[in-house]
């Protein structure tokens, strides 16, 4: 082990020259040169013999032998140049580039002499840094440039770990230099235009806008966006007769549009829209902009009440904290089946999560639908809904009302459904809606956790910049899910089909057992319901009067009834009467089955069993006085004892 740590050490200071292990030799003389590449290190016996050799490679991090060891130094003291325009470096009228220009390049921060080409039949010389593969950060006076590779490599590190461009910049300037000597002027602010409209164009291309004869300026709303490919389109991927299909089999053409708001993405009232203009605003996954705030104003003296239980404090803790922000969150709107994220199904939050932000974007949504079946799963659908379609005929600017054949169905995520109030609550329950199988509809959930890391480093940006971001994030989003998704019908598919079979038995098994007129008396009254539409008038299967008693309200009723025998001139056989003593087994069933389920905390367990233990014999001695028959039931059935712990020990319960 110590013969291999010293032969690591010893290569690994060759490598980075921390001190030549030739250093008493007189191979290395004052004037040598090295270079640093990935795989390997070339000594250079002269300045020349450096700078030729870098003539098409000069962003290599190069050191300089001196008598006291290894310094670094530029290319550019060292007088190479980079010559655009020609394919070799010699150039008729070489016009010297801005004294103090900078390279961002994956390895750090460069100063690069730039000769651009001013021969006759130059190009300008913003496309001449272009097809060199630098990209300015602005067209008249050129200062800083980056590299393609670089911009690659930032926008899939940021579209990967979240990562800002403000964490990444401060890493090229530590590998630049991380002695905090001399650092190089600051290029974060150039940086950041750069990947803006580097993250644009990326978006401007993947969506073909280059083949389209209109251009960039052409692009329409939503344009940009990934479209999800399992979403019914008719003429696209429905069959010419979908329209005629039997009413049990329509499902298979309906649109399930999954909403959610996210109060984690907030925007700082930082800059604005006039000097943060925005390069694509309403062109992908954000709604348009003008239009929708211009609605939500109208709307602002709504009151959205909500006598939901479970979701009223929700309601007034979501516009608590506004001083400040521009926005409060997010809105989103997700397909069910793809979990892709709808073309402008995403909206800004001025205050709380208002019903004209989420009705907005859903009507929004369903201009780019040409099918009638629409279902809607909200965490707050049975409020939302209630009034949907009055506000639709009333409130809704034109350019977003539905057509009037449309057919809407509300529901609640599984997750989300048990928190609300349950009275004739199951028409909301994704458990009772045909045709959705095992959805549980809370993709929006699973969308927004890759994507809260965003929070901070979208709180300061301006309004526009941030909507560009969040564009590019949301389409990455899109495409990992686009080119998974025969990965994911896979294992949906496997595990319906498991799933199916035992429902399927398990639903032959109990209507064999029941009364056969019982049975299709259920089934009609089932379907009766389910194809009844919102809201239901029909009798409802599924509701069940809740006249079960809690724990606490049996312990009252068992109180009383003593009360009264002690009133009554009864005694108790025992300081610890019968609804005591009943109410003392159960708790140690509940500590019985806690320490089976802790019992891998094995620092504690010891102390648990002791506690355990004394409890149960306490409970021990008032078997004979309640239940007079065990001790002679224990004596005739002895039971094999196979253990002396605590949990295993059988309560014998009344």
């Amino acid at each position: 082990m110590s013969s291999g740590r010293k032969c690591i050490i010893k290569h690994t200071l060759t490598r980075f020259f921390d001190g030549p292990a030739e250093a008493t030799s007189d191979i290395l003389k004052p004037v040598q040169i090295v270079w640093h590449a990935l795989w390997t290190f070339q000594l250079f016996p002269s300045t020349v013999c450096c700078v030729k050799r870098h003539r098409l490679q000069p962003f290599h991090r190069i050191q300089k032998w001196t008598a006291s060891g290894f310094i670094d130094i530029s290319l550019q003291t060292l007088g190479l140049s980079v010559q655009l325009n020609h394919s070799t470096v010699f150039c008729k009228n070489p016009i010297p580039c801005h004294a103090s220009m900078l390279v961002l390049h994956t390895n750090g921060i460069h100063s690069v002499n730039i000769l651009y080409c001013g021969c006759a039949r130059a190009i300008p010389s913003h496309l001449q840094l272009l097809r060199q593969g630098l990209y300015p950060a602005s067209q008249l006076s050129v200062k800083t440039v980056a590299m393609f590779e670089l911009l690659r490599h930032l926008h899939m590190l940021a579209l990967t770990t979240k990562a800002s461009t403000y964490n990444f910049y401060r890493c090229l300037e530590k590998l630049t230099t991380n002695l905090g000597i001399n650092p190089p002027k600051s290029c974060y602010r150039p940086l950041f235009r750069i990947i803006l409209q580097w993250r644009h164009l990326q978006m401007l291309k993947w969506a073909g806008r280059g083949h389209d004869v209109t251009g960039v300026a052409g692009t329409l709303p939503g344009e940009l966006a990934l479209k999800c490919p399992s979403c019914p389109h008719p003429g696209i991927n429905l069959p010419d007769n979908w329209a005629m299909v039997p009413d049990s089999m329509k499902f298979l053409y309906a649109m399930i549009i999954c909403m959610d708001a996210n109060f984690h993405m907030k925007n700082q009232l930082i800059s604005n829209y006039s000097q943060d203009p925005g390069l694509g605003i309403g062109w992908a996954y954000m709604v348009p902009r003008e239009k929708y705030e211009a609605y939500v104003l109208s709307r602002a003296n709504d009151e959205d009440i909500s006598t939901c239980v479970g979701f009223q404090a929700l309601a007034k803790a979501n516009t608590k904290f506004s001083v400040g922000l521009r926005y409060t969150g997010l809105s989103l709107t997700v397909c069910r089946r793809s979990e892709m994220i709808f073309p402008v199904g995403v909206g800004n939050l001025q205050k709380g999560e208002r019903y004209a932000n989420m009705d907005y974007i859903f009507g929004m949504i369903l201009q780019a639908i040409a099918i009638s079946m629409v279902l809607i799963s909200y965490d707050i659908c049975c409020q939302w809904f209630i009034n949907l379609f009055k506000r639709i005929e009333n409130d809704w600017p034109p350019e977003i009302k539905p057509p009037a054949n449309i057919h809407l169905a509300p529901a609640i995520p599984k997750l989300h459904e048990p928190i609300h109030t349950q009275e004739n609550h199951q028409v909301y329950s994704l458990n009772f809606i045909p045709g959705v199988g095992l959805s549980d509809c809370e993709c929006p959930e699973r969308v927004w956790t890759p994507h809260n890391p965003l929070a901070n480093a979208t709180k300061t940006q301006g309004p526009s910049s941030r909507q560009d971001t969040l564009n590019n994030h949301f389409g990455f989003w899109n495409w990992l899910k686009y080119v998974n998704l025969g990965t994911t019908l896979l294992r949906r598919y496997k595990t319906t089909v498991a799933e199916r079979n035992i429902q399927t038995e398990g639903h032959r098994g109990l209507s064999h057992s029941l009364d056969v007129e019982l049975v299709e008396k259920w089934e009609q009254m089932c379907m009766d319901w389910e194809s009844d539409v919102f809201p239901k008038k029909a009798k409802n299967p599924y509701h069940l009067p809740d006249n079960s008693l809690t724990e606490a309200q049996v312990k009252k009723e068992l109180s009383d009834e003593e009360a009264e025998f002690l009133a009554a001139g009864g005694a108790f056989p025992h300081a610890t009467t019968a609804s005591k003593f009943i109410s003392l087994g159960l708790e140690l069933e509940e500590a019985h089955n806690g320490v089976h389920s802790t019992i891998h905390q094995a620092g504690s367990l010891t102390e648990q069993r002791n506690v355990l233990s004394s409890r149960i014999r306490a409970w021990e001695q008032l078997l004979p006085v309640y239940m007079p028959g065990i001790l002679q039931y224990q004596l005739d059935y002895p039971l094999p004892s196979t253990s002396t712990n605590a949990e295993d020990t059988i309560l014998w319960l009344p």
